[in-house]
């Protein structure tokens, strides 16, 4: 099978046809890719180089509030946009773990051949 992206019409770059199983969730095609963005990041590498990348990726501030908003959501905390300040919270390696868990193990993507 070749690899190829995902349309959103439901096929692939190369036509194939999927059936994107959402399940009961409310996360968002944003939250998982932020989700698979992380989990590239801390895949294969001890605790000192994950938190290393992790702060590294978070520089971008727009991309740690996202991050943040989705702990919180998985978390069931609530979140007020007009009093976060990104700079001062530190993303720990357990949180980034913890959302790549919860996104990726409720996105299944499946792609059907010659249907």
């Amino acid at each position: 099978m070749a690899n190829s992206k995902v349309k959103w019409n439901g096929t692939t770059e190369d036509e194939r046809i999927t059936s994107v199983v959402w399940g009961s969730n409310d996360f968002t095609w944003g939250d998982v890719s932020l989700a698979a963005e992380i989990a590239e990041v801390i895949d294969g590498v001890g605790y000192k180089r994950r938190k290393e990348r992790l702060d590294k990726i978070f520089k971008d501030e727009e991309k740690k509030k996202r991050f943040i908003h989705l702990i919180c959501r998985i978390k069931g905390e609530k979140v007020y946009d007009d009093e976060i300040q990104v700079k001062d919270v530190d993303v720990s390696v357990e949180d980034a773990e913890l959302v790549v868990e919860t996104l990726i193990k409720r996105v299944k993507l499946e792609i059907k051949e010659n249907v």
